[in-house]
């Protein structure tokens, strides 16, 4: 769309010139996040780009300049990191992306919670929770990166979701301070649990996020290590017993079929990844003696460890290689090599394996995360796929859901096609905060359809 001058010379006495950005090839580099890891969304999304960045560097900066977009009727897509993989955060009509992440304050910090705006990077909450005896209960495999806001609208759970969950849980996010997109935005403190559906994996479609409250966990002395295994099957029954067993303080329960450890230049240059061998990431506080006596069982041995004075202090941490940076990774070596994001039953994921595995013996590389998911444990896959055709892609999702395999598509870029979105709550939430509509359009599948 056009940009009135009026209203970009508004914007530059906001934040100033050197917060806006307007160069085509910045516009279109800036707009992106990863959805090229699907092979579907990179030819819908490549030429998607905003008219305009907007870096406000304060809740009142915001304020103005989400007031300046409604009086225009612009576009509006909310940006943290843009470390998202769905295309969810892409601007599908143009208009204005305001990203926060010059919005860089730690409000409010204890052992128990961390209030924090929405553009402070993950690792830096990370590390100043730790200074006093606290840390983050869970993040993604992004954290150096990752933003908190961004994390809360776009993520889920990752590393620590071995324990506590995914956001959705309760008591993991306590409060939320949100902007509403009207000609007078409103800011507003949310912290009812039921209100917060509505911000909690939104992907930007219902406010804008100024700051947010995270309750934190006591910090540990996490030790990383490096577990193989002649088989995936061995490996994922030790990470079983593991991630099950509640007297063991576990932050990550990572299982890897070969040749994916083989795409870890890191870990392999370390010998920490033996030919043929399936391999575990573990975020552990239990001694190496320990670990040994548990990986026996299942004829598994430690290759590799780094101790908790190490942990996250040097150049990279194991859980970069874990979550979707394995899928990164796995692109590294062969571009052709797509995802899933799929959950397994506990009680029939062996049958579930062995099912997908005689039928598509090779278009799958197995790779499991142990995590809660709304109270309950489970085995949740990112399956590398070998892509070959959107059809066969679509056959083999379909089978999985027919053999009783949850997925959530990151293969669509509409929310109400994800299968864990919050749904009326959402929409309740757009409708209350954002009447025109100017959120992020063409994210939800339903109203494009209406």
């Amino acid at each position: 769309m056009t940009l009135s001058p009026a209203f970009i010379d508004r914007l530059r006495s906001i934040v100033g010139p050197e917060q806006i950005v307007s160069s085509s090839a910045s516009l279109q580099h800036n707009s992106r996040d990863y959805y090229w890891y699907s092979p579907i969304l990179k030819p819908l999304l490549d030429d998607k780009a905003a008219d305009l960045i907007v870096r406000p560097r304060s809740v009142e900066e915001l304020v103005a300049v989400v007031a300046a977009a409604v009086a225009e009727r612009v576009p509006i897509t909310p940006q943290g990191a843009a470390t998202g993989n769905y295309g969810q955060g892409i601007p599908m009509q143009g208009g204005v992306i305001i990203n926060t992440r010059q919005m860089t304050r730690i409000l409010e910090l204890t052992p128990e919670s961390a209030r924090v705006e929405a553009g402070v990077v993950l690792k830096n909450i990370e590390t100043a929770a730790r200074e006093i005896g606290g840390e983050l209960r869970f993040f993604p495999s992004t954290l150096m990166t990752a933003t908190a806001g961004g994390f809360l609208a776009g993520g889920a759970g990752g590393i620590g979701s071995v324990t506590w969950g995914t956001l959705w849980d309760p008591g993991n996010v306590l409060a939320v301070t949100v902007v509403t997109v009207e000609e007078t935005p409103r800011i507003l403190t949310v912290s009812d649990p039921e209100e917060m559906q509505g911000v909690i994996h939104s992907c930007g479609l219902t406010c804008i996020i100024a700051d947010l409250t995270f309750a934190l966990a006591p910090a540990q002395p996490w030790q990383q290590y490096v577990a193989a295994f002649d088989s995936f099957e061995d490996g994922l029954r030790c990470g079983e017993s593991l991630a099950y067993d509640d007297t063991t303080a576990k932050r990550l329960v990572t299982i890897l079929e070969w040749p994916i450890p083989s795409f870890f230049r890191q870990l392999v240059r370390d010998n920490a990844c033996p030919e043929g061998k399936a391999i575990s990431l573990l975020h552990l506080t239990i001694d190496e003696a320990e670990l040994a006596a548990r990986l026996a069982p299942f004829g598994g041995s430690v290759t590799w460890r780094s101790p908790h004075t190490a942990y996250l202090t040097s150049g990279w941490q194991l859980s970069d290689f874990s979550w979707n940076h394995t899928t990164l990774w796995a692109l590294k070596t062969d571009p052709r090599i797509t995802y899933l994001q799929d959950q397994f039953d506990p009680e029939r994921v062996y049958e579930q394996l062995r099912q997908r595995r005689e039928r598509y013996p090779d278009d799958v590389l197995e790779h499991i995360e142990f995590m809660k998911f709304r109270g309950r444990m489970y085995p949740q896959g990112l399956t590398l796929v070998r892509f070959r055709s959107p059809e066969r892609l679509q056959e083999l999702m379909d089978y999985c859901e027919e053999i009783g395999i949850w997925l959530a598509n990151p293969h669509t870029h509409y929310l109400d096609d994800d299968v864990r979105w919050n749904g009326q709550p959402i929409l309740d939430a757009r409708a209350r905060w954002d009447p025109h509509g100017l959120l992020n359009p063409g994210h939800l599948r339903s109203l494009e359809t209406k």
